[in-house]
This record gives structure tokens, sequence and C-alpha cells, in this order.
């Protein structure tokens, strides 16, 4: 009924996937004592996720196009 393409949902299971496996990396990282490894990690995982997510901003940017006259 609301029109959500299929293609997005796929894209935002993987999106949590990443998030939830960045997240592990980040702990095991943290509690080995290596936070700076622990940063870079968290920050690549943030990388991918804005990079995966692209298609899904495009295509709200272009909504919003077509509601503003």
């Amino acid at each position: 009924m609301t029109s959500v393409n299929g293609q997005f949902l796929g894209i935002l299971l993987k999106i949590t996937g990443i998030a939830f496996l960045t997240e592990f990396a980040v702990s095991v990282c943290k509690d080995s004592g290596e936070t700076a490894i622990a940063s870079k990690v968290d920050l690549g995982g943030k990388v991918i996720i804005i990079a995966i997510s692209i298609p899904i901003i495009s295509s709200l940017l272009e909504t919003v196009v077509k509601i503003l006259p």
C-alpha cells in the first residue's frame, strides 16, 4: 500500500547487519585495549553504511523535490 521498493528493504537489512558487525568489532577492539583501532573500525562502518544508503538518500531527495513547487 505504501509502495515501498523491495530493494530498499534489502538495503536496510544490509545496513542493519553492517551496524551489528561493526559494533561487535568495536567492542572486541575496546576490550582488547585497542581504542585507536576501534575508532577506525567505527569510522569504516559508518562510511560503508553511508555508501550503501546512497540509493535511499537519492530517492528521498527526489521525493522532496517533487513535493516542493
